[in-house]
C-alpha cells in the first residue's frame, strides 16, 4: 500500500493553532485515526451541529474560493454549515498530509470536484441536512455520498431518472417502505460513483446499474467498486473506491465518542 507523503504545497506547522484545530486533534486521537490513516480509504462522518461552537474558527481557515462559495448562500445557517464543511474537510486532509489546515493544497477541477494538488491523495465530500461525509484515499479515485433517511419518502418521484432496467428488476419484490429505502441506497451509490469518476451528474443515472459491492467500469479500462457504509439509523451513505481497497468509516464528534465500522 502506498504511504501518504507530505504534499509539496503543505507547510508543516504543528502543534495545531485554532480552537477548532485543537478540538479536532483530540477527536482524532481518541478515534483510532492513526490506524485508519494507514488504510487505503478513510471516511469521516460529522453532524455539523456538534461542531457549531467552532464556526468562527471554521471561517478563519477558508481560502478565497471557499469563502466566496460560503458568501453565496443566502441563509446565515447555510453559510455557517458550508463553512464548517469546508473547514472539517481541510482538517481531515491536513492530518493526512501532516500540514497546517490553512495550507492544505485543495482546489476544484472544471467539474467542481475537490482535488488535492500533488496527486498524493484523492478526496470527496458530501453534505446534506446538517451532515457531512469526507472521504480520503491513498489508493486512487474516491467518491462519497450521504443523505438523510427521511428522503426515502420522496424517492418514488425520481424512479424514471434513477433506475436502470436491472435496478427496477431488483426492486420489484420489495414492500413499499423497503423499496423506498433501497432506492435511496441506490441513489447514494450512483452519486458516489459519479463523483469518483469526476463527472457528477453529467451522466444520467438510469444509464447504468449499481448494485451494492458492484465493480463498475470507468474510462480507460479502470474500475470502481461501490459499497454501502454503516452511517447509523438516520443516514444512508456509500463510497466508490478502487476494487479491493480497504475502508474505515468513523463518526467524528467533539466529545471523542465515535462509532466505527470496518470493511
Amino acid at each position: 500500500m502506498r504511504q501518504v507523503e507530505l504534499s509539496p504545497g503543505c507547510v508543516d506547522t504543528w502543534p495545531p493553532r485554532s480552537t477548532l484545530d485543537t478540538q479536532f486533534e483530540g477527536v482524532l486521537s481518541s478515534s483510532r485515526w492513526r490506524a485508519a490513516a494507514s488504510l487505503s480509504v478513510f471516511v469521516g462522518l460529522f453532524e455539523l451541529r456538534d461542531w457549531q461552537a467552532w464556526v468562527d474558527d471554521a471561517y478563519a481557515v477558508l481560502d478565497a474560493t471557499e469563502s466566496g462559495r460560503v458568501r453565496s448562500r443566502r441563509s446565515p445557517t447555510r453559510r455557517d454549515q458550508l463553512a464548517l464543511c469546508y473547514a472539517l474537510h481541510r482538517l481531515v486532509l491536513g492530518r493526512a498530509l501532516h500540514c497546517d489546515v490553512a495550507s492544505v493544497p485543495i482546489g476544484r477541477d472544471r467539474a467542481g470536484c475537490p482535488r488535492v494538488a500533488g496527486g498524493s491523495l484523492a478526496t470527496s465530500l458530501s453534505h446534506a441536512d446538517g451532515c457531512l461525509a469526507v472521504a480520503v484515499s491513498a489508493a486512487g479515485p474516491v467518491g462519497v455520498d450521504i443523505e438523510s433517511l427521511a428522503r426515502a419518502a420522496v424517492m418514488p418521484e425520481i424512479v424514471e431518472r434513477l433506475c436502470h432496467p436491472a435496478d427496477r428488476a431488483a426492486m420489484e419484490a420489495l414492500a413499499e417502505d423497503e423499496r423506498n429505502q433501497a432506492l435511496l441506497a441506490l441513489w447514494v451509490r450512483k452519486e458516489a460513483f459519479l463523483k469518483a469518476i469526476g463527472i457528477g451528474l453529467q451522466r444520467e443515472m438510469q444509464t447504468f446499474a449499481a448494485p451494492d459491492d458492484a465493480v463498475l467500469p470507468r474510462r480507460g479500462g479502470v474500475t470502481s467498486q461501490v459499497r454501502m457504509l454503516d452511517a447509523g439509523p438516520h443516514w444512508v451513505a456509500a463510497v466508490a473506491k478502487p476494487p479491493g481497497a480497504s475502508v474505515e468509516c468513523v463518526w467524528l464528534r467533539p466529545n471523542g465518542a465515535t462509532a466505527q465500522q470496518w470493511y
